[in-house]
């Protein structure tokens, strides 16, 4: 095992050592209103959303830029065989940067804000540089992202997850069981919530991961059934299209411990450095929510309440 895994596995466990926890992120949700739960998050890895008069939206895209800045950070310390890996974790703020500049296109005037991705961007700089929707479609189509197909600002949300999906699961074997899942919870939103039924672009877009077999699905249990056995555990205990809330918390929290004992792996290599990417990240959705109790003045809710 190279120095540089050496020296990526030690900052990633100090790094994943600053995370807020649980129990933080529950004082931050019964904090009486935003301003008092802002203030809380100084002195941590997301004190730059601590800032005074943040707006909620304002404070959650501050809190996903720390996470972006600390996969950044981890990155440095890798070796160059780790590059792959890296770049398929922070594609998911690409994901976010493309999303909204496609709104741009569409909505011109709009405020543009965008995460600076820095050596972790795949095909940022050539997609920003597109100044209509056609123009967006083309260059996505000439990258990793693919085609994302027509109604591109309605359809982009959904496939961008489910191709960066296939990135993570290419890159991250351990991930294997996370990606699956989520993208069966992708999949659910769309057949047993959306009134129109799946589009042809997402089931082209969910088949590398979880085949076709769900497409006909018109239950959870029945969906379940349909998706590969890597990913039915997301849907464990959920009944009805209302409790797939619960099945998205019951990911994070998988992602979570799994990414302690991935943390735990013994020999330096990408397993204790895919276990901080996901501690952080868990953490950092952790904090979110509880900015968007805090802001309710309801303390602590459902979601809290599970990821505890």
């Amino acid at each position: 095992m190279g120095a540089g895994w050496v020296a990526g596995t030690v900052r990633a466990k100090a790094m994943a050592r600053r995370r807020i926890g649980a129990g933080a992120a529950g004082r931050i949700a019964g904090a009486p209103n935003l301003s008092d739960a802002l203030g809380l998050l100084r002195g941590t890895a997301y004190a730059e959303a601590s800032a005074p008069g943040m707006s909620l939206p304002a404070a959650e895209r501050r809190v996903a830029a720390a996470e972006l800045w600390q996969l950044r950070v981890l990155s440095g310390w890798l070796p160059r065989s780790a590059v792959g890996v890296a770049r398929a974790l922070g594609a998911r703020y690409e994901r976010a940067n493309i999303e909204t500049h496609a709104r741009n296109l569409a909505e011109p005037g709009r405020p543009s804000e965008y995460y600076d991705l820095g050596s972790l961007a795949l095909s940022w700089p050539r997609l920003a540089m597109t100044t209509s929707p056609p123009a967006l479609r083309g260059a996505l189509a000439a990258s990793p992202w693919g085609d994302p197909g027509d109604g591109m600002v309605e359809a982009l949300h959904d496939v961008l997850a489910l191709r960066w999906l296939r990135m993570v699961a290419a890159e991250a074997a351990p991930a294997i069981e996370w990606v699956t899942g989520a993208a069966a919870l992708v999949v659910a939103k769309q057949l047993l919530i959306a009134t129109a039924g799946p589009a042809e672009w997402l089931v082209r877009a969910a088949a590398p991961l979880i085949g076709t077999n769900w497409v006909r699905a018109a239950s959870v249990s029945a969906l379940r059934e349909a998706v590969p056995v890597a990913g039915r555990w997301v849907l464990d205990g959920v009944d009805s299209p209302s409790g797939l809330w619960r099945a998205e918390t019951g990911l994070a929290v998988r992602i979570e411990s799994d990414g302690f004992r991935l943390l735990r792996h013994g020999k330096p290599g990408v397993e204790p450095f895919l276990g901080a990417v996901a501690v952080l990240a868990v953490d950092g959705w952790r904090v979110r929510v509880a900015l968007g109790d805090a802001a309710l003045g309801a303390g602590p809710g459902e979601v809290l309440d599970v990821l505890a």
